[in-house]
């Protein structure tokens, strides 16, 4: 069963993530439907009443959680997601930021969404793919000490392991405020 979600875990210097709602399915499909940043990622029909009925099904999922990124002003920037959730491991995925979103608040997001799958649900590993013509997300993942354990034609699939998270952490912060400066 899906654990509730306390927010202050979601909460960073830049941005903070909360669970999508209804009222987002606009946002989502614009940026799903971008042509510039859907190159790497499922295919999206560009459809609202299908997005609208995506964000309603989510809540009904226990596997599941999905992000809207915001600014402190409640700005939609981004999404980002956790999803196939197992007793300790999990897929991060759907991370998308918009053309506004600055480099802090996209790097902050993956840190917040990486504590709260560690830190907050208690995983020990992630696992995920990422397009291996999409250059600055796999060089981001093998920076954070990300593993490749397969590939396909189109995808590197990585794990990431929570000492690894742990090692990692302050190099990532300190990323984070150069990255805001």
């Amino acid at each position: 069963m899906k654990k509730s979600v306390k927010t202050e875990v979601l909460q960073g210097e830049y941005v903070n993530l909360r669970e999508v709602e209804l009222s987002d399915a606009a946002f989502i499909l614009m940026l799903r439907t971008n042509e510039k940043k859907s190159r790497f990622i499922h295919k999206t029909e560009n459809n609202l009443d299908k997005q609208v009925e995506y964000s309603k099904r989510y809540k009904t999922l226990d596997d599941e959680y999905y992000f809207i990124i915001e600014r402190k002003n409640g700005q939609p920037v981004g999404t980002i997601c956790l999803y196939d959730l197992h007793e300790t491991r999990c897929t991060p995925g759907s991370w998308l930021a918009s053309d506004e979103a600055t480099p802090a608040e996209v790097l902050e997001s993956d840190l917040l969404l990486k504590r709260f799958a560690f830190d907050y649900l208690g995983m020990q590993e992630l696992y995920f793919d990422v397009r291996k013509r999409n250059k600055s997300v796999v060089k981001h993942h093998r920076n954070w000490g990300s593993e490749i354990v397969g590939e396909n034609e189109v995808d590197y699939f990585f794990a990431l392991d929570k000492g690894t998270y742990e090692t990692n952490k302050a190099k990532f912060l300190k990323l984070l405020i150069l990255a805001s400066r």
